[in-house]
């Protein structure tokens, strides 16, 4: 487990689709699948227009500056693997095999907008289209609903975690979990603080980490899912 506060790392979130965002302003359920083309001003978490920018957006540039989070108070990282023990007959000794990469990752802030009520509530698993090569029509996108095959590279969430390190933003370290989905969401409430909220999210792939956000947009392939 590896703990952080909100000063240290620069967080992002994007949806893994290449041409479709999620917005709170568009649907009358609260949540919906967007063009890129709808636009957004500020960054996730402040101002009403809640917008999570699609996969292109990355952390750099004017549309960057949407995918990121703020008031961001702490980020709790917690890489492990999924285990099976396997026991064999007349073997004293069980095996225990490695089946896949598990990457849990809690981001507490503070309350300024419902973007993550929202997005527990109606877009836990992101966006995606039914074919792999993201053509975002208004006929193939969908609010992933988290049954259909994973195969599909579309579906979730990717998160930028970039570290400070003193030098200038583009240059910093980056490590970017793919195809998260949200598995868990809590408020609390004080009558003399701040209110905050927790969101757990879970991811089956292998991070990638990289200087700067040039090389960490493109889309995650099936091999890895």
């Amino acid at each position: 487990m590896t703990y952080w506060i909100g000063k240290d790392v620069d967080l992002f979130m994007t949806t893994e689709q290449a041409l479709l965002g999620v917005s709170g302003n568009t649907a009358t359920n609260g949540m919906s699948a967007v063009y890129s083309g709808q636009a957004w001003s500020t960054n996730i978490g402040t101002g009403d227009y809640f917008t999570i920018p699609n996969r292109t957006a990355g952390i750099s540039g004017a549309i960057g500056n949407g995918s990121k989070i703020t008031d961001v108070t702490g980020i709790d990282f917690s890489p492990s693997t999924v285990d099976e023990n396997i026991s064999f007959m007349g073997k004293n000794t069980n095996l225990t095999a490695e089946i896949k990469k598990a990457m849990t990752i809690t981001i507490t802030r503070k309350v300024s907008n419902p973007l993550f009520d929202y997005l527990y509530q109606h877009a836990r698993d992101g966006v995606y289209t039914t074919t792999a090569d993201a053509s975002g029509t208004a006929a193939t996108r969908y609010v992933f609903d988290g049954l259909t095959s994973s195969n599909n590279v579309n579906f979730g969430y990717r998160l930028y975690l970039r570290f400070a390190s003193g030098t200038t933003a583009p240059t910093d370290e980056t490590m970017v979990i793919r195809n998260c989905c949200v598995t868990s969401h809590s408020k609390t409430l004080t009558p003399d603080g701040a209110t905050e909220e927790t969101i757990e999210l879970y991811s089956y792939v292998q991070p990638e980490i990289a200087l700067g956000d040039a090389t960490l947009t493109g889309a995650t392939t099936t091999s890895e899912i």
